[in-house]
């Protein structure tokens, strides 16, 4: 029998599952954090984790009997498989109850096997990070410094890792060095507000490099990665908000490449439904702003709506949600913002979620009421036009099904990136939508200003010429001309995106695994 053998297995994994010890758990707690495994255990399904490598770290025996285990510092890299919502996923989380979850060695051999177990297994990846990043004492422990290497095994892997399954990382307190790159290769972060700081190196290394005091808030916060960088997608109230985001950004997704995002069949919203309020939600003067995420509201499935990214690139939407119970990616141009303009700082956001989706085999929709790149200045020194066009291949490289839906505007080279290149785009035209190279209001007075201005009365010779060419920017003209497919009653939008996306779903099903070009991230 091997029960003493059997003893002393339960008595190593109890000494892991004590974390960093009463008095450290006690700080995390004083603190109102959660520890990695209340995190775990918040977020899966009720007994369903199972660990891997749970013996794993730095031992001290005893003296005389060289077998006989004294104490143990575990690994603070915590990992192994669970169930949300009843489908598998590999998980990892940060124990920064020891030792601040420094990254040495054994947490990167440990992440190196993760890697290898969510690829092999082709499960999603959910990453639970607080770990203050490299230790420069492990180079007293080894005796030598490693140099940095990004084409190892690893490096490989997590490059390959976003072509394949799904990767979602939540931060819940100081995230730095290896875990701040973790917030970024991921299709979806979310930090906590006030309490997670995200930065390749915090205040302590930035005070010794340029001398400079800094705050956590101020170099890493909430405010800074999820409203002005994009470093950080969503920002969360308190854990468990993060906690239910990561399940809630899941559940719109495959498990990986070579399966299609499943359809939810619970409680559906009619796709025969036809709100009377599209009929006024836009207004006839084109430069009023308008609220989109009420249209969303009113064609997408109730309830359904999960945006990301919502206060970086604000002139664009950018959400998941369902149609008929089916997974959909959604862009959308919010007016109230720069009038809904291609700005630089859309063009990232615009980029990553196009990639994700046709990564991911979601169909989008495009309710789209784009005026053209913003212009001035700023946009000028931000490189509007590079970084734009840039984002223009994406959907043009996209093999994803799309449907675009022209709500109002739709000028110049981004509106012209609101479709996919050769392929069939669905399109659809409400009866306020207006096209062209260039706006009326702009573009009248720039081809017309010497006739203009040596006119007996230029302001009446303008609104002339101007009720001239609107007449025909027409959008019936256009589809006189077969330049549009159909112009919709606005009532119809979801009964007709409904039927298309069920075409959509036929479709992307033929197109399993990785596509041509993998996840940019």
């Amino acid at each position: 029998m091997w029960n003493r053998e059997l003893k002393e297995l339960e008595r190593r994994r109890n000494i892991a599952r004590q974390m960093g010890g009463e008095k450290n758990i006690a700080k995390q707690h004083e603190i109102g954090r959660m520890t990695v495994r209340e995190r775990i255990d918040a977020l899966v399904d009720k007994g369903s984790f199972l660990e891997r490598g749970i013996l794993a770290g730095v031992p001290a025996n005893d003296k005389d009997e060289k077998d006989r285990l004294i104490s143990l510092i575990p690994c603070p890299f915590v990992m192994g498989i669970a169930k949300i919502d009843g489908r598998r996923v590999t998980l990892h989380g940060d124990d920064f109850t020891i030792r601040g979850a420094s990254v040495g060695r054994m947490y990167k051999a440990k992440g190196a096997y993760f890697l290898k177990m969510a690829r092999s297994l082709r499960l999603p990846i959910v990453r639970l990070l607080e770990g203050a990043g490299g230790s420069i004492k492990e180079i007293l422990e080894i005796g030598y410094t490693e140099l940095p290497s990004s084409g190892d095994e690893c490096t490989q892997n997590r490059v390959e890792v976003m072509s394949e399954v799904p990767v979602v990382s939540a931060g819940f307190g100081s995230v730095a060095g290896l875990g701040a790159m973790y917030m970024v290769q991921s299709h979806f972060s979310v930090m906590v507000k006030k309490q997670a700081h995200v930065f390749v190196g915090g205040p302590p290394l930035v005070k010794s490099a340029f001398g400079e005091d800094i705050s956590k808030e101020e170099l890493g916060g909430y405010k800074l990665h999820t409203r002005l960088t994009g470093v950080v997608d969503n920002e969360a109230e308190d854990e468990n908000h993060a906690l239910e985001q990561v399940k809630k950004f899941l559940s719109y997704l495959p498990s990986n490449v070579w399966e299609m995002p499943k359809r939810q069949h619970g409680d559906k919203d009619d796709p025969k439904r036809r709100d009377e309020g599209l009929l006024s939600i836009i207004p006839r003067d084109v430069k009023k702003p308008y609220d989109i995420r009420k249209i969303l509201s009113l064609v997408l499935d109730r309830g359904s709506i999960f945006e990301i990214g919502k206060y970086q690139g604000q002139s664009q939407v950018t959400a998941l949600a369902r149609l008929n119970g089916y997974p959909v990616g959604v862009l959308a141009n919010d007016p109230r913002f720069m009038a809904g303009s291609f700005n630089y700082d859309v063009a990232e956001k615009f980029t990553r979620f196009i990639d994700m989706c046709d990564t991911f085999h979601l169909p989008i929709v495009n309710l789209s009421d784009q005026p053209g790149f913003t212009i001035g200045k700023k946009a000028e020194e931000y490189g509007t036009i590079r970084k734009g066009v840039r984002a223009s291949f994406a959907i043009v490289q996209a093999t994803i099904p799309l449907a675009v839906v022209y709500l109002r505007k739709c000028f110049g080279v981004a509106g012209g990136a609101q479709k996919s290149g050769i392929r069939l785009s669905w399109r659809y035209a409400w009866p306020s939508a207006v096209w062209g190279n260039i706006p009326v209001e702009g573009g009248v007075y720039a081809a017309h200003r010497a006739e203009i201005e040596a006119a007996d009365d230029p302001e009446a010779y303008l609104r002339d010429l101007q009720d001239t060419y609107r007449a025909i920017q027409s959008p019936f003209r256009t589809a006189e001309a077969f330049g549009i497919e159909d112009i919709i009653d606005p009532r119809d939008t979801r009964p007709l995106l409904c039927d298309w996306v069920e075409m959509a779903y036929e479709i992307e099903k033929n197109n399993p695994g990785i596509k041509k070009r993998g996840m940019r991230c």
